[in-house]
């Protein structure tokens, strides 16, 4: 249940791994969370889970969103985090490989797969793809609604933020069928479920080849906004990205659920000029645009997703870079960051990389 606010605001803290309980909660202060979050609420919280492994940059920082969710616990009666079936995990994977159970449950927090959860019939307010479709529990029965994405690029949709980070809400595992509509699809999302409040894992983010497969990238920030959208267009002009250049961002956008014009957003702690470090943008090679032109074709990407084939096409296509350079300046630019030293990274690019 998203409450209006006349003041839309976004909060940029300069911070590291090692402070962010502090600075989560200098966010969260600047945004006047008790004002957002009753006394014994439910809140539910949305990472970025996209994959079954941790990796800077790859996911939700675990730590982070414990953090996150013992802070809340300090008012709200419940605090679930939520994340449906990947196409080749389900988000109970994700809820124990990644950490999240671990540190949400030591918050007092608890983890629901929305796959597996009752799907209640919705209406969707000025729904485009759909105008009601059943929605799993979590996203109706709640008294707020926090989305914690991270600062990565997305090799089809430009960025993916807050508002991409909706998609993980849809409760179907083959919902790759959904990606030629997705500027629809994640536009009804927000539209039945707004986020009240955005916080970002911007420790370190991922630019390139994105939401999977990019080169991680250290920004050491933590952002919070009380809109979606205006959080997001100060993320891309922070990443050095004009939002309306993101399709999801612009259909939101256009749909009245929040600005991207600066001189409408209120911006507090590090300004963005101080903070901004420019993202190098989704690849062009034919891998890539081989990629884009499945992803039209929903039959065709259900089937390669989420078969036997899968393995074959995605060892195959790090060969073929391997042929035309690609995968050992990817390998050079990813070493060059240090910022996976010590992580099985090469494994998880080449062999289990599921499509978000």
């Amino acid at each position: 249940m998203m409450m209006m606010e006349d003041e839309i605001k976004v909060h940029i803290e300069r911070t590291t791994l090692e402070d962010s309980r502090g600075s989560i909660a200098k966010v969260l202060e600047s945004l006047n969370w008790k004002k957002v979050i009753r006394p014994n609420s439910k809140v539910v919280i949305k990472p970025n889970g996209c994959h079954v492994r941790y990796l800077p940059g790859l996911v939700t920082t675990p730590k982070l969103l414990g953090e996150l969710v013992g802070i809340l616990k300090t008012r709200a009666g419940e605090v679930v985090v939520v994340e449906s079936d990947l196409q080749r995990f389900s988000a109970d994977q994700v809820f124990d490989g990644v950490g999240y159970r671990e540190v949400v449950e030591a918050a007092g927090g608890r983890c629901s797969n929305l796959t597996e959860e009752k799907q209640i019939p919705s209406d969707i307010p000025g729904g485009q793809f759909w105008k009601n479709r059943p929605m799993p529990e979590s996203l109706v029965d709640n008294d707020v609604f926090i989305s914690m994405p991270v600062m990565k690029t997305h090799k089809l949709w430009l960025v993916t933020l807050g508002v991409k980070n909706q998609f993980g809400n849809v409760p179907e595992a083959d919902r790759v069928k959904y990606q030629k509509h997705l500027p629809k699809v994640v536009g009804d999302f927000n539209a039945h479920n707004p986020a009240d409040l955005v916080i970002v894992d911007g420790i370190v983010g991922m630019e390139g080849d994105g939401p999977i497969a990019g080169i991680p990238k250290r920004m050491d920030l933590v952002v919070g906004g009380n809109n979606l959208v205006a959080t997001d267009s100060v993320l891309c002009r922070i990443m050095g990205f004009d939002p309306l250049e993101s399709g999801l961002i612009r259909n939101v956008h256009e749909r009245g659920m929040g600005p991207v014009e600066p001189d409408r957003i209120s911006v507090s702690g590090a300004g963005i000029a101080d903070v901004r470090s420019p993202y190098k943008g989704p690849p062009r090679d034919f891998i890539s645009r081989s990629e884009r032109w499945v992803r039209k074709h929903p039959s065709l990407a259900n089937f390669i997703y989420r078969s036997w084939f899968f393995k074959i096409a995605k060892r195959s296509a790090w060969a073929l870079r391997g042929l035309y350079g690609y995968k050992s300046e990817y390998h050079r630019q990813v070493a060059e960051t240090g910022l996976w030293n010590g992580y099985d990274w090469e494994n998880l690019m080449e062999v289990y990389t599921p499509i978000a």
